[in-house]
């Protein structure tokens, strides 16, 4: 199956909206709404934070400031952001939606071929979270 351009539907700490999401809260929720959601359990965040320490601790090249700037980074961008959980829901006409549930956003990738009934399930449950107007944008894949 060769790559179709897609949207972006997200709801994004950055706009006029107040609050942050609590990610646990927002995966039930998806499951609740859309049964046959595939969850995946895996904080990415901390995945990642996990790694990024991991190289900064072997970089031996780097001076103490250097190392602890780098430290201080990367456990910002994870208090930030704090846990990403990543999810799929399976479609009836034969689509996949992936997303993600973070602290400051919730997105979904939209494949464009997706039927708009379908399209209008997906922006009805973020704004059953009542943290704004979901966003809807244009996303090209390059590959």
């Amino acid at each position: 199956m060769g790559h179709e351009d897609h949207l972006s539907l997200e709801l994004d700490f950055w706009d006029d909206a107040v609050g942050a999401f609590e990610p646990a809260k927002v995966l039930r929720e998806i499951q609740r709404t859309f049964p046959h959601a595939e969850i995946d359990p895996t904080d990415h965040q901390r995945v990642r934070l996990l790694r990024e320490l991991g190289l900064f601790e072997s970089q031996s090249a780097w001076d103490t400031d250097q190392r602890d700037t780098m430290i201080r980074q990367s456990w910002g961008l994870y208090q930030t952001n704090g846990p990403t959980y990543r999810f799929v829901i399976p479609f009836p006409s034969g689509h996949q939606v992936s997303g993600a549930a973070r602290r400051l956003s919730v997105y979904f990738r939209v494949p464009a071929s997706l039927p708009s009934e379908h399209r209008g399930e997906l922006l009805s449950f973020l704004r059953s979270l009542k943290m704004g107007e979901p966003k809807i944008d244009e996303v090209f894949d390059d590959e």
